[in-house]
């Protein structure tokens, strides 16, 4: 096989793995789903590399990519739609970049905001609140997939999350409103839907 067609295979797999994988995640096919996307991080830079390595070999440097930028800007203010044009031709390569930067954001995201002190809470809560540990069993897996807006400052403050996770009675939804205040983190609103049965809401607690 020349390098030609191992890094687009490469490619091609670790983006269609990275999609599925994604879709995995939000849907709770867990760990399955999270080391689906190890994997394709994998296999994306190791097509990355070889496609790199054969570009050399052609061309007898590795790519411009500033200036190729520069060369797109440049012909988008002539015609915007050369965008466009340019895109279906470096189609792959368009595609793998997007691939690429989708992935940076993820797991920037899950080591900054998913590991945030408003997550931690909500998932300490989940796991030693008796009530919940009756409805969902022991939590085996959580989703690496957050959403969560805050804002703080370092004696108060107010968050929004949701996440998801696998537990010994199925895949559960949880949705959580948390203040600040003196420094610490407090749940003050938390609800679980469980995905097994249409999503339909099992525990909801609003605390003083």
């Amino acid at each position: 096989m020349n390098k030609k067609t191992l890094f687009r295979i490469l490619l091609s797999t670790g983006a269609i793995l990275w999609i599925l994988s994604w879709i995995g995640d939000t849907n709770g096919k867990l760990p399955e789903s999270t080391y689906g996307m190890i994997l394709s991080v994998i296999l994306t830079g190791i097509g990355i590399y070889f496609w790199l390595k054969f570009y050399k070999e052609i061309r007898g440097h590795y790519p411009k990519f500033y200036k190729k930028y520069q060369e797109l800007i440049r012909s988008m203010k002539k015609n915007p739609f050369n965008g466009i044009f340019f895109m279906v031709k470096h189609l792959l390569k368009f595609y793998t970049f997007i691939l690429v930067f989708s992935m940076i954001l993820v797991f920037i995201g899950y080591l900054t905001i998913g590991q945030s002190e408003p997550i931690k809470v909500t998932q300490n809560y989940c796991e030693n609140n008796i009530d919940i540990n009756k409805i969902t069993g022991k939590i085996k897996h959580y989703g690496i997939l957050r959403n969560i807006s805050s804002k703080w400052s370092s004696e108060s403050g107010s968050s929004e999350l949701s996440l998801i996770f696998v537990s010994e009675n199925g895949i559960f939804n949880v949705f959580s409103k948390l203040e600040k205040k003196n420094g610490v983190w407090k749940v003050k609103k938390l609800e679980i839907r469980n995905k097994n049965t249409g999503a339909n809401t099992v525990y909801k607690k609003l605390l003083n």
